[in-house]
């Protein structure tokens, strides 16, 4: 996970992004299928149950660790920076759509 490294120094710098985070077992799951299904064009579209900023995920992976970290605003510049903040990486309509929160998965975790 990439908010371990980031706390190493106490301090998090996370992007106000929102995010659709999915667990792996359940890309596997899709992916399995899809390999062992006809052949198909285009791609499949995973994402999660839940739309939450990047800032509320960082928020409960430290509650939950246990973790010490300062939440360091990161502001992400130019076209890309926008992208990502009006939801380049979210899907409204994807193709599947997981069913584990992030808070679930990292309780298990």
């Amino acid at each position: 996970m990439a908010l371990a490294p980031a706390s190493r120094k106490h301090l998090m710098p996370v992007p106000r992004v929102p995010l659709q985070t999915v667990a792996s077992t359940e890309v596997a799951r899709v992916v399995a299928d899809v390999a062992e299904g006809a052949p198909r064009r285009g791609r499949v579209e995973v994402v999660g149950p839940e739309v939450v900023d990047a800032r509320e995920l960082a928020r409960t992976w430290r509650s939950t660790t246990g973790r010490r970290a300062l939440l360091l605003p990161l502001p992400l510049p130019g076209r890309m920076g926008r992208a990502l903040r009006a939801g380049a990486l979210i899907a409204e309509r994807p193709d599947v759509r997981g069913t584990t929160p992030f808070a679930t998965w990292l309780a298990a975790h």
